[in-house]
Parts: structure tokens; C-alpha cells; sequence
């Protein structure tokens, strides 16, 4: 315990006389975890926007021809039999034509010459919330499908794999950067790390002539990495909410990070100031005379 408390002094210490390296190595974990963090409320935005437009997907059924009532009834308890339906409604061909109308609004005049009615009637489905995704959907589809009466079936498939892939592609894009600022942060504090081994190398020397281990010597070293670390991560991450409070909510942003994503940022940051430091101390260490 008492060699603890002195690894705590020493690291403190350590970031107080590393002055600008250390503030520099600072920075560089702050600007790591801003930009990965912004990436990250991206994605956690897009996210959340993907759920929104499934759970208002509808699963369109269309029927051919004017089915009789035997047969809308046997298309229905056939359809509201199959996994994952929630609800069913059947609009008729008048109702989906006065939709038509009424998203027409001003132009509904363009009706006007239609004399017969050539919207067909369908069934729309809602399904429960475990059968929204892409998957599922176009299962449900292929299912409708081979439903003796129903013709076609839409449910906005390419919009909500486009939506899905945006998502996909932004979360690989945020690994790929935060894979490369993270090793950037790792070789910044390592470099902050080695100055300060450097500047107290006649302390490092008087400590091995009386006995001291490398462990010993290095570990106030991997201390100051991770204070460094910590520091910058934990002011990363309000810098991310202080844009997202601000910038983020004029573009629509509509929730913060989940607690274990900010924390996890807080947590990287310091795991990348213990790895540069444990390095850099294990190095330089061995070196000093």
C-alpha cells in the first residue's frame, strides 16, 4: 500500500514537471477521443434514426382483382397467422385512393380523369418489434408472397437496408479512426513519457545503485501515462457532449452517447496512456545509467 501511494505521488509529479510534453500528450488524447466520440454520436445517431423508420415500417400485401369477402377473409386469418404479426388492416381500394387524395393535397385534380379506380386493396401489416429488422422483413415478404391472392409486397426494402448499410459503414469508419488516433495517442504519450525518464535519469540512476528493480522504477512512469490518459479521455468526452448540446441538436441529433459508451472513451484514453507509458518506461528505464 505504501508503495502505492508513493507510485501516485510520483505520477502526479511526473505530469506536473513533463510541463508542455505532457500537455501536449494531453491534447493528443483529448482530440483522439473528441473526433472518435463524434464518430461514435454519429453512429449512435443513425441508430437511433434506423429504429425509428423500422418501427413505422408497414409490410404491404396487395391483392389482385376485387377479392370477395370469403376470400379477403381467408388472405387476412392466413396473413394474421403468420410469426412476428402484430396487427393487420385491409385498405380497400376507396380508402387507398382517398390516401392518394390526401397526399395529393392542392394536385388531387390529377385524379379527376381517372374514371375507374386503379389502386389495388391490401392488407398492411405490423410486425413486432423482433421482426424489424432486414432479415425478418424480407422473410415476412417471401412468406405474403406465397399467399394465394396477394400479388405483390412492399415494405421499403431498399430504403431500410440503405439506412442499415449507412450505419454499418459508419461504425467500420469510426474503428478504423479510432484504431489510428489511438496509436497516435500511444506513440504521443510515449514520447512524453521518455522526456520525463530522460529529465530524471540521475534519480533513476541513485535508484538502481541502492537495489531498486526495474518494476519499481517504472511503475510511477505508467502512473503518469495513465493519469495523462485518463485526464484526456475524461475531457474528450465533454468536449463531445458540450457539441453535442450545441452543434449536435441544430443538426438533429437527438440522443447523447449510453453511459457505457462514455465511459468506455474515458477508458480508453487511459488504457492508451498506460500502453505508451509501459513501453516508453520500459525501454528508456533499462537504458538510463
Amino acid at each position: 500500500m505504501g508503495n502505492l501511494g508513493y507510485y501516485i505521488r510520483e505520477g502526479f509529479s511526473g505530469l506536473r514537471r513533463g510541463g508542455s510534453g505532457s500537455a501536449g500528450a494531453v491534447l493528443t488524447v483529448v482530440l483522439s477521443i473528441l473526433v472518435l466520440g463524434v464518430v461514435l454520436l454519429v453512429v449512435r445517431n443513425l441508430q437511433v434514426l434506423v429504429e425509428e423508420a423500422r418501427a413505422e415500417v408497414e409490410v404491404e400485401a396487395y391483392v389482385a382483382g376485387d377479392p370477395t369477402p370469403t376470400e379477403l377473409s381467408y388472405i387476412e386469418t392466413t396473413i394474421t397467422g403468420l410469426p412476428g404479426v402484430e396487427a393487420v388492416r385491409y385498405v380497400s381500394k376507396a380508402e387507398a385512393l382517398e390516401e392518394l387524395r390526401g397526399m395529393l393535397g392542392e394536385d388531387q385534380y390529377l385524379l379527376s380523369e381517372i374514371e375507374e379506380n386503379p389502386l389495388p386493396a391490401s392488407f398492411r401489416l405490423t410486425m413486432t418489434p423482433d421482426y424489424r429488422t432486414d432479415e425478418r422483413l424480407a422473410q415476412t415478404a417471401d412468406q405474403l408472397e406465397l399467399v394465394p391472392g396477394v400479388t405483390r409486397v412492399s415494405y421499403g426494402r431498399e430504403w431500410v437496408e440503405s439506412l442499415s448499410e449507412i450505419v454499418r459503414i459508419a461504425g467500420l469508419g469510426g474503428l478504423v479512426i479510432g484504431g489510428v488516433l489511438a496509436l497516435a495517442s500511444v506513440l504521443v504519450v510515449g514520447n512524453a513519457v521518455a522526456l520525463s525518464v530522460y529529465m530524471r535519469r540521475d534519480e533513476i540512476t541513485i535508484l538502481k545503485v541502492v537495489g531498486a528493480t526495474h518494476g519499481f522504477i517504472r511503475r510511477p512512469f505508467v502512473v503518469e501515462g495513465f493519469l495523462v490518459g485518463i485526464l484526456g479521455g475524461a475531457i474528450g468526452v465533454l468536449l463531445v457532449y458540450v457539441l453535442y448540446a450545441t452543434v449536435g441538436r441544430l443538426v438533429g441529433a437527438s440522443v447523447f452517447l449510453p453511459w457505457e459508451w462514455w465511459l468506455g472513451l474515458v477508458g480508453l484514453g487511459a488504457l492508451v496512456g498506460v500502453i505508451g507509458s509501459f513501453f516508453a518506461a520500459a525501454g528508456h528505464v533499462h537504458r538510463a545509467k
